[in-house]
C-alpha cells in the first residue's frame, strides 16, 4: 500500500489560486544576487574518517562508530532557501509531492484551532502533527499562509523526490549520508556538535520548553528560522547542518537495503529540527550523529536539504577555515572501533516504528511520527 494517499487533484480554479500572480501572495522578490548567495558550494577534501558513535544513548543506527573514506566534494553552504526553490519552481513549472497529494503535515502549534479540531486521522502517539490541506512549500500552513517574509527560510514539506528534482536542475545531486555527516563534522573527529562538544545554545534553532505546548524559544525561533538566523556551525563555513530542519540523503536507511526503491523503502535524514532537543527526552537528541528515516515521498514543515556535486582533481581547493571555532582533534587523528571500508557499513540499530514521521497511505492519513 502507498504511503501517501494519491488524492485527486482541485479544480483548474483552485490550482490557478494557488499557482496565482505575485501581487495576490504578496511575495517578496528578492534580487539575483540575494538568492546566488544561498546557492554557494563549499569544497570539502574528501578523506578518511570516523562516522558514527559508541555513546550509550545511540539509537535510529547511529552506532557503532566506524571508518569511512569520502572522496572530495562539495556541498551548499546553506540548506536550500524558499527563493531558491521558488526559482526552480518558475523555470520548471514544477509541482511537489505535497501540491500532488493536496496536504502536508504541520505542528499543531501553527494550524488555526478550527483547522486542527476539523482535522481526522492523526498519527497515533504523535497528536502534535497535524495534515492539513493545501499545506506545501508555498503555504507553510496551509490555506491563508504564504511565504512572505520568509524567502531565506530553508523550504519545507519537500520530498526526497522533489529535492532530486531540484538538485538535477543545478547539474548537482543529493548528498550521501556518510557525506553529510563528514561535512556536519567540520573536521573534527568524535565531537557531539559541529563546532565540538559543548553545547551551545547560540549556534542553532532547537526546541526549549515543554513539548509540544510550549517553546520559550530562548533561541530566538518558535518555529523555522532563516537558515542564516546562526552563526556558521563549524570550520567549513557551513550553516544549519544540526537544528532547524532535518536534511534528506541520497543513501538508504538500512544500510543493508539493496532492494530496488518501492513505496516502503527508506531513506535517510539527517541534523534534526526545530522539535529536537538538547537531551533527547522528547523526539530527537540534535548532534551530528542524529538520523532518522522516511519513505522518499514523505514531506512536513521541518523536513529540507541541500545540495552536494562530485568534484575532480582539477577542484582541489581547501575551503576557508574562518574563525577556527573548533573545539578538538581533526578527523584524521581517529582509531575507529569498527573499520568499514567502500562504502560498506555495519548493520544499523533497526529503528522503532514511533521514531518515524507521519505519512499517508492509500485513502487515510496514517501513523508514523515524528521527524
Amino acid at each position: 500500500m502507498h504511503i501517501r494517499a494519491k488524492f485527486l487533484l482541485y479544480s483548474f480554479s483552485v490550482l490557478c489560486m494557488i499557482w496565482g500572480s505575485e501581487a495576490t501572495l504578496k511575495e517578496d522578490v528578492p534580487a539575483d544576487a540575494e538568492v546566488d548567495q544561498y546557492e554557494e558550494m563549499v569544497f570539502i577534501e574528501g578523506q578518511q574518517f570516523t562516522m558514527g558513535t559508541d555513546a550509550k544513548d545511540a539509537k535510529d543506527g547511529e552506532a557503532p562508530s566506524r571508518l569511512e573514506m569520502v572522496k572530495s566534494f562539495k556541498i551548499s553552504k546553506y540548506p536550500v532557501t524558499i527563493a531558491s526553490f521558488r526559482k526552480f519552481v518558475r523555470a520548471k513549472k514544477y509541482k511537489t509531492e505535497a501540491e500532488q497529494f493536496g496536504w502536508s503535515f504541520v505542528l499543531e502549534m501553527f494550524v488555526p484551532e478550527k483547522v486542527s479540531k476539523a482535522a481526522k486521522d492523526r498519527i497515533k502517539g504523535a497528536p502534535w502533527w497535524v495534515p492539513v490541506d493545501r499545506a506545501y512549500w508555498r503555504m507553510p500552513e496551509g490555506t491563508d499562509s504564504t511565504i512572505e517574509g520568509r524567502l531565506n527560510h530553508p523550504v519545507v514539506h519537500v520530498s526526497l523526490r522533489d529535492a532530486r528534482a531540484y538538485c538535477d536542475w543545478h547539474g548537482w545531486r543529493v548528498p550521501t549520508e556518510t557525506e553529510w555527516e563528514f561535512a556536519a563534522r567540520g573536521g573534527l573527529a568524535k565531537r557531539k556538535y559541529p563546532w565540538g562538544n559543548k553545547f551551545d545554545v547560540t549556534r542553532m534553532n532547537f526546541w526549549q520548553g515543554k513539548f509540544p505546548d510550549t517553546n520559550v524559544a530562548k533561541d530566538g525561533y518558535k518555529g523555522v528560522s532563516p537558515v542564516d538566523a546562526f552563526p556558521e556551525q563549524n570550520d567549513y563555513g557551513l550553516y544549519d547542518m544540526v537544528g532547524n530542519v532535518w536534511e534528506w540523503t541520497s543513501s538508504r536507511y538500512d544500510s543493508q537495503d539493496d532492494a530496488p526503491e518501492s513505496d516502503g523503502t527508506k531513506y535517510a535524514l539527517r541534523g534534526g529540527s526545530y522539535i529536537d532537543s538538547k537531551d533527547g527526552s522528547f523526539n530527537h537528541q540534535v548532534r551530528v550523529t542524529t538520523r532518522t528515516g522516511n519513505t522518499p515521498d514523505a514531506g512536513s514543515d521541518n523536513v529540507g536539504f541541500r545540495c552536494a556535486m562530485s568534484v575532480t582533481s582539477t577542484d582541489a581547493q581547501r575551503p576557508p577555515k574562518g574563525k577556527k571555532i573548533n573545539q578538538g582533534r581533526s578527523q584524521q587523528a581517529e582509531e575507529p572501533r569498527v573499520v568499514v571500508q567502500d562504502g560498506k557499513k555495519a548493520k544499523p540499530i533497526k529503528p522503532n516504528p514511533a521514531d518515524l514521521n507521519g505519512k499517508k497511505t492509500t485513502g487515510e492519513k496514517k501513523n508514523k511520527v515524528e521527524l
